[in-house]
């Protein structure tokens, strides 16, 4: 029933090679026996991304509340193919006792159960595309609200690790990268209407989509 909200592109200007004895850059790994080299789309390290204008900023049904429990999505675009997604999850996580509100809090690790929810994606759309989750880190939210009500958050000391498209789970010597901090504002923009099926994330006409970056 999960997954997305805040998403921004992060600029990563080169494509990272992630390797055992590496320094950054372009790196390659070579497993024992040397037949895999493991390519990263993200750098090891992006710095501070400064304050940027959101592409998208969502809120959305949390799937069979009929419109009743709403979680958040943030977007930016900041270079083509590298994306990062926050996402804002009512009932659970850091947000466990009620809906989503402002303050600090820290990045949820995991995926099923996250209310405050980091993804990435690097390469968006190519055959070297890789999915991130967060494994670390803060989130400041200043501002959060209703359909055309301002929404602000501050991403700030995030590390985030490989993990499987589609099952979610850490892939083992998989790529890793951290964000030093990016902060993104929107103006929200409700998604699946207030009543039917309660919709949200399935990406279905009206609801926001469970991807990275959509």
């Amino acid at each position: 029933m999960k997954r997305i909200l805040v998403g921004l592109v992060m600029t990563a200007a080169a494509a990272c090679t992630t390797g055992s004895g590496g320094t950054g850059g372009d790196d390659t790994m070579e497993p024992d026996g040397g037949t895999t080299n493991l390519t990263c789309p993200l750098p090891e390290a992006i710095a501070d991304l400064g304050n940027v204008a959101a592409l998208k900023a969502q809120r959305c049904n949390v799937s069979g509340s009929m419109g009743t429990r709403k979680w958040f999505r943030l977007s930016a675009t900041m270079a083509s193919g590298d994306i990062v997604q926050l996402e804002l999850y009512p009932n659970t996580g850091a947000f466990a006792a009620g809906p989503v509100t402002t303050g600090t809090f820290p990045i949820d690790t995991n995926f099923t159960t996250c209310g405050v929810c980091l993804r990435a994606v690097g390469d968006k759309g190519t055959a070297q595309a890789k999915e991130y989750f967060g494994t670390g880190g803060m989130v400041t939210i200043t501002a959060v609200g209703t359909n055309g009500q301002p929404i602000s958050a501050t991403i700030t000391g995030a590390t985030l690790a490989e993990v499987d498209p589609t099952s979610h789970a850490k892939i083992a010597s998989g790529c890793s990268t951290s964000l030093n901090r990016v902060k993104v504002d929107g103006t929200v923009m409700d998604l699946g209407g207030g009543g039917g099926g309660g919709g949200g994330g399935g990406g279905g006409t009206g609801s926001c989509p469970n991807t990275v970056g959509d």
